[in-house]
């Protein structure tokens, strides 16, 4: 830290550099008030207290005055050095204002620290709370992806569930309503694997390898009966476009 001494008499000059070398503070002595820089600690003797003293207050953190008497309350000083005094008061005296400076850059630096933490973490949030709200608008104009909060529990499609499975299978037919058909209008689940087995058969699969079935290939009309055989889990699946397991059997095993 850099302080300036303001004075014209030698003792005081030769107190101060003492002082200044004890507590390793780089030590400016000039003997008028022409001040131009900045410094951390200015000290002026009694004789340069004068209208001049509250300007140079801008030039330091901490404003020094050596005086023998009390200074007048309008006089912007943070410490007096009380005429005449001992380098002992002297180290006294500079050591707490060293100690106020430190705690002053401290404070600041934490300040300073939490600010720019605030700032950095206040931006990311609203870039990623922008980036959440694209993605709802995103999903909710998205007529093809049925959202879980509107599926209903159980395993039976109502009719907006059934309109949006078919628009995600790209069925190009005019859509029948549900209302419009009867029982015996849907296929019967053996029909569709009987269905489903023809058209895979001219490939051939190893032992116990599983058979795998595309929903899409087939009409709504189709998929219905195995649709009302599944659980909401599995729709919920199928729906986010997962694959699921089903396993047949003609009869349970005693």
């Amino acid at each position: 830290m850099k302080l300036l001494l303001v004075t014209q008499e030698d003792i005081i000059k030769k107190v101060f550099t003492l002082v200044c070398k004890k507590l390793e503070l780089d030590l400016i002595i000039q003997e008028d008030t022409q001040i131009t820089d900045r410094y951390d600690i200015i000290v002026l003797d009694h004789y340069f207290i004068d209208d001049r003293f509250n300007i140079i207050k801008q030039y330091s953190k901490k404003l020094g005055a050596i005086t023998g008497e009390p200074l007048p309350f309008e006089k912007a000083k943070d410490f007096v050095i009380n005429r005449p005094f001992l380098p002992t008061q002297l180290i006294t005296i500079l050591s707490e204002q060293l100690e106020k400076i430190r705690f002053e850059r401290k404070r600041e630096t934490t300040k300073q620290f939490i600010n720019d933490y605030e700032t950095q973490n206040t931006v990311s949030y609203l870039d990623s709370l922008v980036e959440d709200i694209a993605s709802d608008i995103e999903i909710e104009t998205d007529e093809s992806i049925i959202q879980k909060p509107t599926i209903k529990q159980g395993g039976v499609l109502d009719s907006a569930e059934l309109s949006k499975i078919k628009t995600l299978l790209d069925i190009k037919k005019e859509p029948t309503t549900i209302d419009d058909l009867d029982e015996g209008d849907w296929l019967d689940l053996s029909e569709i694997i009987d269905k489903a087995l023809e058209e895979v058969k001219v490939y051939e699969f190893l032992e116990n390898k599983p058979i795998k079935l595309i929903l899409s290939q087939y009409n709504l009309d189709e998929l219905k009966p195995l649709l009302k055989k599944l659980n909401q889990s599995a729709i919920d699946s199928l729906t986010e476009g997962k694959e699921i397991t089903l396993m047949l059997k003609l009869k349970e095993e005693n």
